[in-house]
């Protein structure tokens, strides 16, 4: 185990189908995480023009860039920029029947917009306004649900990094459901987790409803650490402007 990856008790020896669930079938897309733009990036690792190097030499593991043709690239960033309909586009309504309608509702599923990268999501005008927020639901719904556990921790470490502060009151709900779960790497997919989770400003009664994937080369324990990060920029990109100045940006 690497240091700072959370262990998974029950998942390590574990063995099972590798569903789809938005991590694999997308060129074995890997999330990566901008705090510093506030914004979430996921690039296909075939058009990344960074790509890690196994030889020696190469400082950090990486190489020289590929030469991605420009027209290409900006292609690609048109496709990952598009919004679609959730219930049209989507791969996991066909695909991972079984991983919808466990905590999200049809009514969501209907407004649910965005692709699979980056992916799908409803805001009905929720702000932050403070630092202060409540894990108000985190259930692990995938089959064998060993990650509920590792995930709680990874998020409170998550909100804590960006300087939010947790407390059983907070006006500020998070909820947060585990709906799938790829434990193994294969040519096509990545370990990671598919979550759906809602942000929730009770006093002004609007909510965030997001259904996304997080996958990780390096496994599990890492796709989970990426997954509750996103959140966390997921809530703080929502902040009043001079609400919460005293967050910092993590680099």
């Amino acid at each position: 185990m690497r240091p700072n990856e959370l262990y998974l008790s029950g998942c390590a020896r574990r063995r099972g189908a590798s569903g789809h669930l938005g991590i694999s079938g997308h060129r074995r897309a890997i999330m990566a995480l901008s705090c510093f733009a506030g914004v979430l990036l996921a690039l296909p690792f075939w058009a990344s023009p960074y790509r890690v190097s196994p030889h020696r030499g190469s400082p950090h593991g990486v190489s020289e860039p590929t030469g991605i043709d420009p027209r290409q690239a900006l292609a690609e960033l048109r496709r990952l920029g598009a919004r679609k309909p959730f219930l049209t586009d989507s791969p996991d309504v066909y695909l991972e029947p079984k991983s919808l309608h466990r905590f999200f509702t049809e009514r969501i599923y209907r407004k649910l917009q965005g692709n699979a990268y980056f992916g799908y999501d409803f805001d009905e005008g929720f702000l932050l306004a403070g630092n202060q927020v409540q894990i108000d639901v985190l259930k692990d719904l995938s089959p064998g649900a060993c990650c509920q556990n590792a995930y709680r921790v990874a998020l409170a470490q998550a909100l804590q990094a960006q300087d939010l502060v947790i407390k059983p009151r907070a006006p500020h709900q998070i909820g947060v459901s585990i709906v799938g779960v790829e434990r193994q790497e294969t040519p096509t997919t990545l370990p990671g987790v598919m979550v759906e989770a809602y942000l929730r400003n009770t006093a002004l009664k609007k909510s965030f409803f997001i259904r996304y994937g997080a996958g990780h080369p390096r496994g599990l324990p890492a796709a989970i650490r990426l997954s509750a990060e996103m959140l966390a920029v997921q809530i703080i990109s929502r902040a009043n402007t001079g609400q919460h100045s005293g967050r910092r940006i993590q680099g």
